[in-house]
């Protein structure tokens, strides 16, 4: 049980705090039933009612009041700014040497049965069945031979 000093205090409290309290106070009473009445009769100021209200009740002035989100104008972000680095050079394209040319074998000029002229005028032994070069054995095609 609290002690008697203690319980006298605390109901002295509670009297002065009732007696402070802005929210029981006869303004805000008439402020919050003149709301409670703009909003059930859908009157197109109950923006300026309820401010009204909050400056009885909580003691706000209504200039320092937040202005309403839908009455501030959009916020707009500038768009980004990209900056494209010049690329280094290309490196040349190296010129292509030109194409090596590939000598063609002899050609078969006449053949007898010991052997054949080639166009360059040597002539190759026949050793069956192939033909002979002075350096090797030549790899014969139709109308042409491949001689070392």
């Amino acid at each position: 049980m609290l002690p008697r000093i203690a319980l006298l205090s605390l109901l002295a409290f509670a009297s002065i705090a009732n007696a402070q309290d802005p929210l029981k106070s006869p303004e805000c009473t008439a402020a919050l039933a003149q709301l409670e009445s703009a909003r059930a009769a859908n009157s197109p100021n109950v923006e300026t009612v309820r401010r009204a209200a909050s400056n009885a009740c909580f003691g706000v002035p209504a200039a320092s009041a937040r202005p309403s989100r839908s009455v501030q104008a959009p916020i707009r972000v500038p768009p980004p700014v990209i900056e494209v680095k010049p690329r280094a050079p290309l490196p040349p394209i190296p010129t292509l040497p030109p194409p090596v040319p590939i000598e063609r074998g002899p050609t078969i000029s006449s053949c007898d049965a010991a052997g054949c002229w080639v166009n360059n005028g040597n002539r190759l032994q026949h050793v069956t069945p192939n033909l002979m070069a002075p350096y090797g054995l030549c790899g014969i095609a139709p109308g042409a031979a491949g001689c070392p």
